[in-house]
């Protein structure tokens, strides 16, 4: 699924400016045109990044984006290891799971890509998982979205706006209503270029598959399920309107493994244990999902522990994690899961006790030190030792809004207000609260606790913030807030 945007016309532009942001008529020195890029004036590379972050930033304010560090990181890792062999210098990829049992992917501009749970749910193996990423790494890739809109007439100008407006609505159901709406009405009316760019991302989709050496047959068996399904799936599968299976697409990617040798389905079993953190996150009726459980496997353990965490019964998430736990210690899943629970019962000494011990095996494990720093943070214990945890993670958790809040709480904590200030502001921008980001910088800058330098810093912030984002109406004479 590809949400994009061009500059039509003025009054296009005037309307995309006025609602939501503004994108510059001219370019600047770091906006000159791609060379070699047929889409480079159509949609530019640093617009992409715009619509990208902004539509990262309305799943984020309105919950849609599952922040378990855990399923970060597994999606990330997955993504990463497809996304490394497209040698794409110009885009950052971000890989993301979204809270919705719906069955749908999408890719948005600026190399931002959504798993619908659901769709991860439905997969049997990591292979399957991997042959939706590819393929929605093509459509970045290949600039599909920039494609479309320049092929385009002028009678598809209110679906742009719609789909933009749906991204940036204040009403999360809204905004998908209207992306799917759109999405929908350009299948009607770019049936031609639709199916080439669908056929186009298969084929890249299939390379990118190639090179990571997972089964391909399992990217058309996926494929192939999703258009034959039938009851609850059927209901809940958005991601064949949003990429219809035209003739001949599933044979020619079957054709295609045929000249694979000691393919994969899994690289790691990280892909089963992630599914059953994903399944109980969206699991309403947990008393029939216990009830389910009748294997004693340590995946099946790991899930039933889950399930009583979920509804805080510590004592049956104890009794059904341990012997898993004792057996598997080393465990990353499994560990963190048996630590949570001990937290849960109040014994936070020896939940860091178990989470020390696994960072010692796993010393450059993000999952842990974060997982330990918050357990000190949030309980007011060796904040020294959580600062030293917390500050090499900014890279792999800037866009991690639980990551922003404890890094602001720590620094509250150690009385250091201008990175607690720098930190809080970031977690209210992340969230799309942009009132709220500027009220934080506004009432640091007035404070007698912070320095002259640090203030420039926290100005200089606030004018980013302002200007950044859907500009202030500025006099036409005097002082301008923006150049």
């Amino acid at each position: 699924m590809l949400v994009t945007i061009k500059k039509y016309s003025t009054s296009f532009f005037l309307t995309i400016s006025f609602l939501f942001i503004d994108i510059p008529f001219a370019y600047s020195i770091d906006q000159i045109p791609e060379l070699g890029d047929p889409y480079s004036e159509t949609l530019p590379l640093k617009q992409e990044d715009i619509i990208g972050m902004g539509t990262y930033r309305r799943l984020q304010k309105y919950g849609y984006i599952n922040n378990n560090p855990l399923v970060i990181s597994y999606i990330n890792y997955l993504g990463n290891k497809l996304s490394r062999s497209t040698m794409d210098t110009n885009r950052t990829y971000q890989f993301f799971v979204v809270q919705s049992d719906q069955i749908n992917a999408f890719a948005v501009p600026g190399g931002y890509i959504g798993i619908n749970i659901g769709l991860i749910l439905l997969s049997e193996n990591e292979a399957q998982l991997a042959g939706v990423v590819s393929h929605e790494i093509a459509h970045i890739k290949l600039r599909h979205s920039a494609e479309m809109i320049a092929s385009a007439s002028m009678s598809n100008i209110p679906m742009w706006i719609g789909i933009i407006a749906g991204i940036f609505a204040g009403n999360p159901r809204a905004s998908i209503a209207a992306m799917r709406a759109g999405i929908g009405l350009s299948a009607q009316m770019n049936v031609n270029l639709i199916r080439t760019n669908e056929i186009e991302a298969d084929d890249y989709g299939v390379e990118i598959m190639h090179k990571a050496n997972y089964d391909l047959s399992e990217m058309a068996s996926f494929f192939d399920k999703m258009e034959n399904s039938t009851g609850e799936i059927s209901r809940n599968l958005e991601y064949l309107s949003t990429h219809p299976m035209y003739e001949n697409r599933i044979a020619n990617i079957q054709n295609r493994s045929s000249v694979q040798n000691n393919s994969i389905k899994n690289s790691t079993d990280d892909y089963l244990y992630i599914k059953n953190i994903l399944s109980v996150s969206v699991t309403s009726d947990i008393t029939k999902n216990i009830k389910s459980i009748t294997n004693k496997d340590k995946y099946s353990q790991h899930k039933l522990a889950l399930l009583y965490y979920k509804r805080s019964d510590y004592k049956n998430a104890y009794d059904a994690i341990l012997p898993t736990y004792k057996v598997n210690p080393n465990n990353l899943y499994i560990s963190i899961l048996y630590a949570n629970i001990l937290i849960g019962q109040g014994e936070i000494d020896k939940a860091l006790e178990v989470l020390n011990r696994l960072k010692n095996i796993y010393p450059l494990n993000t999952v842990v030190s974060l997982s330990i720093a918050e357990i000190l943070i949030e309980n007011n214990l060796n904040l020294g030792y959580a600062a030293r945890l917390l500050d090499p993670l900014e890279i792999h958790y800037s866009l991690n809004p639980n990551y922003l809040r404890l890094s602001s709480k720590l620094h509250t904590l150690k009385k250091n207000e201008f990175k607690a200030t720098i930190f809080r502001s970031n977690y209210y921008e992340l969230l799309d609260d942009m009132g709220l980001a500027l009220e934080v910088l506004s009432n640091s800058i007035r404070s007698s606790k912070i320095s002259i330098e640090q203030k420039k810093i926290l100005e200089a912030k606030k004018i980013n913030i302002i200007c950044g984002n859907p500009r202030p109406l500025e006099p036409i004479f005097g002082e301008k807030t923006c150049n």
